[in-house]
C-alpha cells in the first residue's frame, strides 16, 4: 500500500465519521427542546435598555478615568449635595404651608 491509498482509506472513513456525527447532531437538536437563555447572556442588553444606562456607563467612565478614589468621592459628593437641596427644599415647603 502507497501513501496515496492510505491517504485516500483515511479521508473516505472520515468523511463516513463526519456523515455519522452530522446525522447524530441532527437526531438529537430536534428531539431536545429549545433552550432558554440564561440570565446573564442576556444581562449586557438588559442593562443597556435600563433608563439608568447613560448613568452607569458615565460612572464607570468615571471609574476608569479618575480612579476608584476619587470616583468614590465624587459620587458621595454629589448624592450628598441632591439630599441636602431636597432636605433643605421640603423644609423650606413644610413651614411655609
Amino acid at each position: 500500500m502507497n501513501h496515496a491509498d492510505a491517504q485516500s482509506r483515511m479521508l473516505a472513513r472520515m468523511a463516513q465519521t463526519r456523515e455519522e456525527f452530522v446525522m447524530r447532531r441532527l437526531r438529537t437538536v430536534s428531539a431536545v427542546s429549545p433552550r432558554v437563555t440564561s440570565a446573564t447572556a442576556s444581562a449586557g442588553p438588559w442593562a443597556l435598555r435600563t433608563p439608568n444606562a447613560a448613568f452607569v456607563s458615565a460612572l464607570l467612565v468615571g471609574l476608569v478615568v479618575l480612579g476608584p478614589r476619587r470616583a468614590l468621592q465624587t459620587a458621595l459628593q454629589a448624592g450628598l449635595s441632591i439630599w441636602t437641596t431636597k432636605l433643605i427644599n421640603a423644609f423650606v415647603h413644610s413651614t411655609t404651608r
